[in-house]
């Protein structure tokens, strides 16, 4: 099965190849119009139109088929291309054909640079589908070698060895130029990944797998900035693992992140899609609520308070007992930022832990 890459990569360079082509066919046409019969050139380039018309229609269908990702549409458009390819090196031997029965010599020389112009010209536009190269190749360049043959002078048995040299060389040129796609494509997927993994990175606590802190306030600035002129409510819940220090001295800092994270999962069956999670630093949390006044904040932090405190968090047959202090702000006349809500937000969560803790202040 091909990579989808290289048949975009066929896509991009057939249409080039067909233009390439029927201008060969046309200069094909003025050199031997005065030898071979105007009707047979007729005939042989009105196929050789046909074929570059259905080529193009090939291609319309490799596209099709790539952006709905249907892996069976592409393999039968593979099998159809391989069937054109090979119709299209028949027309070009028919042609070789032609020049044989009705041109004098030397024209046989002519129509054999042509040919090997071509073939060589298609490692470019084929070499995507190594197969379909190899089946256009040798059937373009075997008949070549037996017409060779049959003028049977000396200058045709030289070109004979020499195409006998260019065929392996083709061969190496049209397989390293397939690798050369695969390698390119390969590259490319790895930066990209590259590109996405530093992309997560920058924006993901690697351990709970939410938002960094710095992430959260790039993307919590412009939600609160859309609230306000759409005159809609937001609030922020700043939440604390309460003794969490503790947790980690008693039992370890392995502990300690399973705690971490389990606490995330917790929190993340009570939240929203709409609402934004982070993890600012330690053991310290927030979420930025969406279209929520005070009121409805005092409820959710409620809800994610008494789920934590009922949790057992078990750990190497442990029972880890926890409790979360929140602090919640709302935007206002004087919170209108999102450092003022957090600032706001993280006055209540210390006076939350001054007066004792598990609990919630607004």
């Amino acid at each position: 099965m091909s990579h989808p890459k290289l048949i975009e990569v066929l896509v991009q360079q057939t249409p080039r190849s067909m233009i390439a082509l029927l201008i060969v066919s046309s200069i094909y046409f003025v050199i031997f119009f005065k030898f071979i019969p105007l009707s047979f050139l007729i005939v042989w380039l009105f196929a050789q139109t046909i074929l570059a018309y259905y080529r193009l229609y090939n291609v319309r269908m490799f596209n099709k088929h790539l952006k709905q990702a249907s892996v069976h549409g592409i393999e039968k458009q593979k099998k159809v291309f391989i069937t054109l390819t090979a119709l299209q090196a028949c027309i070009w031997t028919a042609s070789s054909c032609l020049v044989v029965i009705y041109a004098p010599p030397p024209f046989e020389l002519v129509n054999l640079v042509i040919v090997i112009g071509i073939i060589t010209a298609a490692v470019l536009s084929m070499a995507t589908i190594y197969k379909a190269y190899m089946v256009f190749f040798f059937i373009m360049v075997i008949p070549q070698i037996f017409i060779l043959f049959y003028y049977g002078k000396h200058q045709h048995i030289a070109l004979v060895v020499l195409i006998l040299i260019y065929i392996p060389v083709t061969l190496l040129l049209s397989k390293a130029i397939y690798n050369g796609h695969l390698i390119n494509i390969q590259t490319n997927k790895k930066l990209q990944e590259s590109v996405e993994e530093l992309h997560k990175l920058s924006m993901i606590d690697n351990l709970t797998n939410i938002y960094n802190r710095r992430y959260f306030f790039e993307v919590a600035e412009n939600l609160l900035s859309i609230a306000i002129r759409k005159k809609k409510k937001a609030s922020l819940l700043m939440m604390d693992i309460d003794f969490f220090k503790k947790i980690n001295d008693t039992y370890g800092h392995h502990a300690g992140d399973f705690v971490l994270i389990g606490t995330v999962q917790e929190i993340e069956k009570i939240m929203r899609k709409s609402d934004v999670f982070a993890r600012i630093g330690g053991e310290e949390f927030t979420i930025l609520l969406h279209d929520t006044s005070i009121e409805g904040a005092k409820v959710i932090a409620e809800k994610i308070r008494s789920t934590i405190e009922s949790k057992d968090f078990e750990y190497n047959e442990l029972t880890i007992k926890l409790t979360l202090s929140i602090g919640i702000s709302e935007v206002n006349q004087q919170n209108t930022s999102i450092e003022n809500l957090y600032k706001e937000a993280d006055k209540k969560l210390y006076s939350a832990k001054e007066n004792g803790r598990n609990q919630i202040v607004s």
